[in-house]
C-alpha cells in the first residue's frame, strides 16, 4: 500500500505542475484562478493559524507559571477537657 501512495503522490505533483505551465508550452495556465484562490483563502488561514498559536502559547504559560503553595486549612482549636 505504501508504494501506491508514493505513485499517486508523484502523479498528483505532475498534474499540478502541468496545470501551472503556460498555455504556450502546452499547459493550462491557471495562474489567475490560483492567485484569486490564494487571495481569498490566505486571510482565513492566517486567522486560523494565529488563533492556534495564541491557544498553544497560553497553555504553555499556564504550565510554566509557578504555583503558590497552598496552606492547609486550619482546623478549629480543640476544647481541652478538664
Amino acid at each position: 500500500m505504501g508504494i501506491a501512495k508514493v505513485i499517486l503522490g508523484i502523479i498528483l505533483v505532475i498534474i499540478g505542475l502541468w496545470l501551472l505551465i503556460p498555455v504556450s508550452w502546452g499547459g493550462r495556465a491557471w495562474w489567475p484562478e490560483l492567485l484569486t484562490m490564494i487571495k481569498g483563502v490566505l486571510p482565513i488561514f492566517l486567522v486560523f493559524i494565529g488563533a492556534i498559536l495564541v491557544w498553544i502559547e497560553s497553555e504553555e504559560l499556564k504550565i510554566q507559571r509557578p504555583r503558590r503553595p497552598t496552606r492547609p486549612a486550619r482546623r478549629p482549636a480543640r476544647k481541652r477537657r478538664r
